[in-house]
């Protein structure tokens, strides 16, 4: 994907990404109970050049 407009309160930075997705589903019986979703959101912020763990390290000093 491209990232074309604000995002999390980051302006639109035009770069490509891809999105790292689990999904977790549980069934009771034969019906659809829980469905959740995880993104990797730091992987995310990376790709558009924000290093939120750098960040972390660097204000913790």
């Amino acid at each position: 994907m491209e990232c074309t407009g604000p995002y999390l309160g980051l302006p639109p930075s035009g770069k490509t990404a891809d999105m790292r997705v689990v999904d977790i589903y549980r069934r009771d019986g034969d019906k659809l109970a829980e469905n959740w979703v995880f993104i990797d959101m730091l992987h995310f912020l990376n790709m558009q050049g924000l290093d939120v763990l750098a960040q972390l390290e660097t204000r913790a000093r």
